[in-house]
Parts: structure tokens; sequence; C-alpha cells
């Protein structure tokens, strides 16, 4: 037994051989990715789109009134991303009464 401990303890004054490390191989370059994630919401300009920046304005003045309004960044929700998050919600009650919860949402690159 104490043999053992001698040798978990004691570091052997003997060198070790140096065995070099083998090459790794070449992976081929591959895209870098095939899925790119769909945004929930898409960030517009507000003086390119009149009607979401003047829903905005009206409800931010009807609980501030003697306030200015500058809006900087404008989003509205992403038409792809809502439908795909019907479709979903859909087949998912279907399916099963389990819960689901959904991360993210993605869709695959054309490789033209």
């Amino acid at each position: 037994m104490t043999h053992l401990w001698q040798r978990l303890l004691h570091h052997s004054t003997e060198a070790l051989p140096v065995v070099p490390e083998p090459p790794k191989p070449q992976v081929a370059t591959r895209p870098t990715s095939e899925w790119e994630p769909v945004p929930l919401y898409l960030e517009i300009d507000p003086k390119e789109n009149v009607i979401p920046a003047l829903i905005a304005a009206s409800v931010a003045t009807t609980s501030v009134t003697d306030s200015k309004l500058v809006l900087k960044h404008l989003y509205v929700q992403n038409p792809e991303a809502q439908l795909v998050s019907v479709i979903a919600s859909s087949c998912a009650t279907a399916v099963d009464d389990g819960h689901f919860v959904v991360k993210s949402i993605r869709k695959r690159v054309d490789q033209h």
C-alpha cells in the first residue's frame, strides 16, 4: 500500500519520453452556417414609414402631453416569424397536451 502512495504523491525523477503531436487533419472549408436566424422584429426607418411612427407617437403622447418624442429606432413585427409561430403553435396543440417553448426561428440559407 505504501508503494501506491509513494507513486501517487511523489513525482518520478525519470524523464518521460517526448511524443510528437500527430498533425491535425485538414478539414474542408464548409459554409459557416446552413441556417440563419429569423429576427422576431425588423428595424424600420421612422422617416420612411410614417404610419408606425404615428402610432408610436400617439401612444407616447397619451401618457405625457407636454413632452417631445424623438424616434431613433422603430421596430415592427416580422411577418415571416409571425407565420412560423402560428404554424408551430397549431401543430403543437394538435399533437400533444404538453408545453413547448420556441427558443429561436431559423431558415435555411440557399446554397447558390
